[in-house]
């Protein structure tokens, strides 16, 4: 019986992924093998840093590190030796020919490359937030698929009167929405995620490349500003957190796709915004606009107990974990009234 059940979710799930597999699988390898190719051929072909290379490098080098020559004069035994620095204008515009005209010993010592090295180990795990940039490109891409998935998904299948197949299989209308549930929430987030990662180390072997073309150590420049550890766990408890806060939202939209006869998306739109602008404008309270929007995908400044797209992860003592429940409750009754519609609403 369980082989069974096991059986019936794998088939539900594997006929998701055929569907969708353009928006599924497609897409992230695409992305990330655009992104991939664009930053070997700065490196390779065209020798020079890209958008992402140009971040990378302005996080490895302090540009407002002074610059220009280090000269030690010395006078002579009896004198104290002094140290001028001349900087890059200085030298540009020319210096007094006379200041130049002496006959002591004087040396340059440029900049040492230990030097350099030594500024570039200040920026430690500064790298993390780059590969998280890249990574909330993958996530911004994921939330739209998804959205797009949820409004279409039980939308299209009455649409087509695919549905009527569908009834006639030994299926239940909880195993569909459950399995719609279940592919937003970790089979594609997974492979997204996966791709992300994969994504993520090319950049890092590339940006090693870079830095050893720059006739520096790619172990030292590289691997001594990351911090793989804190980066990977930080993205995937962000997935756990997303998974949490975004499943009242999730399940708004395939409750919206169930019950909408002409357009899923206007209905998702159209009845929050009105409450909204109900409970504030007239009656002045604003909690649920604001509890909407928090369980809203969005950019998390600081410390903040909303759901968001996390740079260096959850903060897992902030977070509201209340508004969390209430979320997760709201979230079971509109998949409640998903499975209502799925039963009783066929006509479009």
């Amino acid at each position: 019986m369980n082989q069974g059940l096991r059986l019936k979710a794998f088939t539900l799930l594997q006929r998701e992924v055929q569907e969708y597999r353009n928006s599924f699988l497609l897409t992230p390898l695409v992305v990330g093998g655009l992104l991939i190719f664009f930053m070997l051929a700065s490196i390779l072909l065209v020798n020079r840093i890209s958008v992402f290379g140009a971040s990378v490098m302005e996080v490895l080098v302090d540009e407002h590190s002074s610059g220009g020559l280090n000269i030690t004069i010395t006078l002579d035994d009896n004198e104290v030796a002094q140290n001028f620095i001349i900087t890059d204008e200085e030298v540009d515009e020319g210096a007094d020919a006379e200041a130049w005209n002496f006959s002591r010993e004087w040396t340059f010592s440029p900049q040492r490359k230990e030097k350099l090295v030594e500024e570039i180990h200040e920026h430690v795990e500064s790298l993390n937030l780059v590969l998280n940039v890249l990574h909330c490109l993958f996530l911004s891409l994921l939330l739209l698929v998804s959205i797009n998935y949820l409004l279409g998904t039980l939308h299209q299948d009455r649409r087509d009167r695919s549905v009527l197949f569908w009834k006639s299989m030994p299926v239940s209308e909880w195993q569909e929405v459950g399995t719609k549930m279940v592919t937003v929430n970790l089979v594609i987030p997974g492979i997204y995620i996966a791709v992300s990662i994969v994504t993520q180390l090319a950049y890092v072997v590339l940006a090693m490349l870079l830095v050893w073309r720059m006739d520096m150590s790619p172990g030292e420049v590289v691997l001594g500003n990351l911090d793989f550890v804190s980066l990977f766990l930080g993205q995937l408890g962000g997935w756990l957190v997303w998974v949490l806060w975004t499943a009242p939202f999730y399940a708004w939209l395939l409750l919206s796709s169930a019950a909408a006869r002409r357009s899923p998306l206007m209905l998702a739109l159209a009845i929050p915004i009105a409450l909204i602008i109900v409970t504030k404008v007239f009656l002045g309270i604003e909690f649920l606009s604001t509890g909407i929007g928090n369980h809203i995908p969005h950019i998390v400044e600081g410390d903040s107990g909303s759901m968001g797209f996390y740079m260096y992860g959850p903060s897992w003592l902030t977070l509201d974990y209340l508004g969390m429940l209430i979320g997760l409750v709201a979230a079971a009754a509109m998949l409640v009234a998903a499975v209502w519609f799925r039963k009783h609403r066929f006509e479009m």
